[in-house]
């Protein structure tokens, strides 16, 4: 979705840029939606459920729905970020009544429904990664997910393909460099997992060993 991630932002200030003040609503909503992709990435699910719920009364309080639709899948986003499956059921519920191609698609994304997606709804980077996943080229996958700027946006490429089935050492270990760099906990321990996983599948034992020394240091 066009305006997903990199530029939330502005789909939450800027909307409406011709009034005169920025209503507090969508303000607090906003703020309200980055706490809890911070908390939830720190694994603090506590906090993260607080403030997810605080940005979710704020939009029902506005009756934008096309905003609350952005809520609920930037919640199914992050889930798949950590590789579970995405949580779109109350999406479908306002879809139902608010129909949206944008949020569609980007829904479609996330559930790997790829054959379903109008790429052009899509940013450039995702349409890319549709059109590498459709060839079935590991490779020309990897280097597409590279290619994403927004360090959030490229975990979710990540949690995508791999929920799709492509799993290899490149991507899995762009995930944990993600993770460490961004001080993100929950998918860091998850993806090192993963990673241990793919090494002692592969044969590679002395790496998998390494990995998992890593993973008691850091849950100590």
């Amino acid at each position: 979705m066009k305006r997903y991630f990199g530029l939330i932002s502005c789909l939450f200030l800027l909307w409406g840029c011709g009034l005169k003040s920025i209503p507090e609503w969508r303000t607090a909503s906003f703020n309200h939606l980055e706490q809890y992709k911070k908390y939830f990435l720190t694994g603090r699910e506590q906090l993260a459920a607080i403030h997810f719920q605080k940005a979710v009364n704020e939009l029902k309080g506005s009756g934008n729905l096309s905003l609350l639709m952005t809520v609920y899948l930037t919640r199914s986003a992050l889930h798949v970020a950590i590789l579970e499956a995405p949580q779109g059921e109350e999406y479908l519920e306002i879809a139902k009544v608010w129909p949206s191609d944008d949020h569609q698609d980007y829904y479609f994304l996330l559930e790997g429904r790829f054959a379903e997606i109008q790429k052009s709804s899509l940013p450039t980077s995702y349409q890319d990664l549709v059109t590498t996943i459709e060839e079935g080229n590991a490779k020309r996958i990897t280097e597409t997910i590279r290619n994403i700027q927004d360090d959030l946006s490229r975990l979710i490429a990540i949690g995508v393909v791999v929920r799709h089935g492509v799993v290899n050492e490149a991507i899995l270990t762009q995930a944990v460099d993600l993770a460490s760099v961004n001080g993100w906990r929950k998918p860091l321990l998850i993806y090192l997992n993963r990673l241990k996983s793919f090494y002692e599948t592969t044969g590679k034992r002395d790496q998998a060993e390494i990995i998992r020394l890593k993973i008691e240091l850091l849950k100590s």
